[in-house]
């Protein structure tokens, strides 16, 4: 699967190649250095140090730059920003600033490749276990792009393999904060938002127990069946 991943981050390349890159990056006088920007522009984006991008990727969109100069950075953006290689800003901040960009508007290549990569990263994720960053993270990622997480739900829920297993039990222990409302307990989770929604509606109306007993009724595996069983009496109890 991480070939699935090389190849959709090469699609990101290939559908924004055409944006030309900046002259300047303006930022706000107070917040930006006046030549700070000039790192960023001085070769191919793709060969960017993750720790050169970092403080832009903290600052894009809301202090230095719009969404113009967002897209041409946006391939090692999204690149770095998965890999968590920036340290700061958190991912989730990252793919918060994509929805921020306005991706939905985009032209239809350049959406379908941003929606290429999350289904690949997603993927990748659910596959690995442990992952950095976790199944919870990218989850959280995901809804901060604003995407749409029914079909990454539904990929969750075929639990396809003991990986997806473990990252589910990780995140309905953990992850979640049951007696509180429930609610996602990431705190980039947009508390308000319809990603956050769709995953507690997952969780608590019984689309993620039956994926559950579906899983339980078809492994062999002693240390899966009991993720399974253990998973089971949580999501029981709040459904």
């Amino acid at each position: 699967m991480m070939g699935h991943r090389h190849e959709a981050v090469e699609g990101l390349y290939a559908a924004f190649g055409h944006v030309r890159r900046p002259a300047r990056v303006p930022g706000c006088p107070h917040c930006v250095a006046p030549q700070e920007d000039r790192p960023l522009l001085d070769g191919p984006v793709r060969s960017l140090p993750a720790d050169a991008l970092a403080r832009y990727a903290a600052k894009a969109i809301s202090t230095w730059g719009g969404a113009e100069e967002f897209r041409y950075f946006l391939p090692r953006l999204l690149e770095c920003a998965a890999a968590d290689a920036f340290g700061y800003p958190d991912p989730a901040i990252v793919f918060g600033k994509v929805a921020a960009a306005g991706w939905h508007a985009w032209p239809a290549g350049e959406r379908a490749a941003i929606e290429a990569f999350l289904t690949a990263w997603w993927a990748d994720t659910l596959e690995r276990h442990p992952a950095d960053p976790d199944a919870g993270t990218v989850l959280c990622c995901l809804g901060a792009a604003r995407a749409d997480l029914t079909p990454f739900l539904d990929h969750w829920g075929g639990l396809p393999d003991a990986g997806a297993v473990r990252h589910l039990r990780e995140f309905v222990l953990y992850g979640v904060e049951w007696t509180r409302g429930p609610r996602l307990a990431d705190a980039f989770w947009d508390r308000g938002s319809v990603a956050h929604r769709q995953v507690l509606t997952w969780l608590t109306d019984g689309g993620a127990a039956t994926a559950v007993e579906a899983a339980f009724d078809a492994e062999t595996r002693e240390d899966v069946l009991g993720l399974l069983e253990e998973l089971h009496a949580v999501l029981a109890a709040y459904s």
